[in-house]
């Protein structure tokens, strides 16, 4: 009887050391880029600081203080980007209107929400995004973090309740260690929904396209991107005695975001509401919805033009499906407004470009150098639900 009780009892089991932390990534630079990629997050590295690289000539990205990326955030904010827990029916993520390979747009004249409406826009690129506020085409939001909730919560586009969101999220076998390793003793609430997705998009950032290459004397031009080049170098409208040199550079503004002047090779846009003269506005208004002013009619927020050859259809409605269409609207189709501003209006009148056929392909092919492979394929931004 003894030794069956002894036999039963067994024996204390072993102590076994818990696993040790992970490493933090290595950043590298791959061949054919100029600087390192975002790293995948790891949120088993907790609030261990996430590096976002960019070049030396660019500013840090911008961060709120009370919102520090971390390996632990910005890795949460990515599986709820790709999670269609997000939408009240769980089958619409943001990634549907934001695809990676399209440069976080999804390629439709206009998105379509989870119950099948069309929206009165088309999905913009999400690019660079810490540093280019406002947000919208309508430019209503400052915040990343303010932007988060809105499409979640609107009724056309993912149409899930915040309360119903955070009670899904709070029962999930998953995501409760996730939100506490990300905001330790903060839960789960809105506020870091909406700082989690705000970390991720923040780390979505794109500097090596040919141009940025070329820039660094990494990379050629082809003849014809060369003759685009020189069009913008010698400037516009073509022959004009005032032609304005790098005339695009009024709204996509080269060295935005750059250190003190040091490089023109910054985000490309003025991050402003601006008009661009385009026809037959229709009900959409832009600012102008918002805020009355007559001279906000026909103002948008300026995208950037990197990766802008995969993000057609373009403008904010989506009315011209190619660049060729978009460069052919700068040429002939241009018209006046209040709100339309030099150097595209000279004496009450657009400013038409002047170019022919082969000048015209020389400028869509230059806009191509700007598109950035690394950024569409980096495995840090893609699907975590995907990989295998």
């Amino acid at each position: 009887m003894i030794v069956l009780l002894l036999a039963c009892s067994g024996s204390p089991e072993p102590d076994v050391a818990p696993a040790p932390p992970p490493e933090p990534p290595t950043l590298v630079v791959p061949e054919g880029a100029l600087v390192a990629l975002p790293p995948e997050a790891d949120w088993r590295l907790g609030l261990l600081a996430y590096p976002v690289p960019v070049p030396d000539w660019m500013t840090p990205p911008p961060v709120p203080a009370d919102n520090p990326l971390t390996h632990a955030g910005v890795s949460l904010g990515r599986r709820l980007f790709y999670d269609p827990i997000l939408s009240g029916a769980d089958t619409q993520s943001c990634a549907s209107c934001h695809r990676q390979s399209q440069s976080f747009t999804d390629g439709k004249v206009v998105s379509v929400g989870e119950a099948g409406r069309a929206l009165p826009r088309n999905a913009m690129a999400l690019v660079n995004l810490a540093w280019t506020a406002p947000y919208f085409w309508d430019g209503r939001v400052d915040t990343l973090e303010a932007l988060v909730p809105q499409p979640i919560e609107h009724p056309d586009e993912m149409n899930q309740p915040m309360p119903a969101l955070l009670g899904e999220l709070s029962a999930h076998p998953d995501y409760p260690a996730r939100f506490e390793a990300a905001f330790p003793g903060e839960g789960i609430t809105e506020q870091t929904v909406s700082k989690a997705i705000a970390q991720f998009l923040r780390t979505l950032v794109s500097f090596n396209s040919r141009a940025d290459l070329m820039n660094a004397e990494k990379a050629t031009l082809t003849e014809l991107e060369m003759r685009g080049n020189a069009l913008m170098v010698d400037g516009l409208p073509k022959g004009s005695p005032d032609r304005v040199q790098d005339i695009c550079d009024a709204c996509h503004t080269h060295s935005a975001g750059v250190k003190d002047g040091d490089s023109d090779m910054g985000l490309f846009t003025s991050s402003e509401l601006k008009s661009n003269g385009l026809p037959d506005l229709k009900e959409d208004l832009g600012a102008y919805d918002l805020t009355g002013a007559e001279g906000d009619k026909g103002r948008f927020v300026v995208p950037t033009i990197r990766n802008l050859t995969v993000t057609a259809p373009y403008m904010h409605d989506g009315r011209f499906n190619s660049l060729d269409a978009v460069v052919d609207h700068y040429n002939e189709q241009i018209v006046a407004s209040a709100a339309l501003e030099a150097p595209l209006v000279r004496d009450g009148q657009a400013v038409r470009m002047l170019l022919d056929p082969d000048d015209r392909a020389a400028v869509v092919a230059m806009l191509g150098v700007f598109t950035d492979e690394h950024f569409l394929l980096n495995p840090a931004f893609s699907d975590p639900f995907a990989q295998p």
